[in-house]
């Protein structure tokens, strides 16, 4: 991983852990308001049955987003490469999630989170493409040396 690489994972990671932080204080964002908000806006959707059940569980979504967040973030600062790209991948359904649940009542948060979406794709393209995620050709005599 490349400095600049390095940097804007470290970033991300930070912001994660900051973000996950942040859902236990609902002055900063409240997880129950924006669920009320979803479910409202949802009302009648495809999607209503799933959301009005994590309106009925506020916390228990305020933990489990929190710790995901949390546990990304020190994945990206750790930075050790199978833990890198699960985090991120995670982070990408997550980030997926949060659209499909939110767009309807919050429109902004496509902008927040497209930047987080890109920023992941693009690690992802970084680490698959480094010298470290080519394949092992694999042990003992090749076709020809037999």
């Amino acid at each position: 991983m490349t400095g600049r690489n390095l940097i804007l994972q470290r970033v991300v990671g930070a912001l994660y852990i900051l973000a996950g932080i942040g859902k236990f204080f609902p002055q900063l964002e409240s997880v129950e308001g924006r669920l009320d908000d979803a479910s409202e806006a949802n009302d009648g959707t495809v999607i209503s049955g799933p959301v009005d059940w994590l309106d009925r569980h506020p916390t228990g979504v305020m933990w489990f987003v929190a710790a995901a967040m949390v546990a990304a973030g020190l994945a990206l600062l750790w930075n050790r490469r199978g833990f890198v790209i699960a985090a991120l991948y995670g982070q990408l359904l997550m980030l997926v999630l949060f659209v499909v649940i939110l767009v309807s009542s919050v429109p902004e948060i496509l902008v927040m989170d497209a930047a987080f979406f890109a920023a992941a794709i693009y690690l992802l393209y970084r680490y698959h493409a480094s010298p470290g995620a080519r394949t092992a050709t694999p042990a003992g005599p090749t076709p020809e040396g037999r």
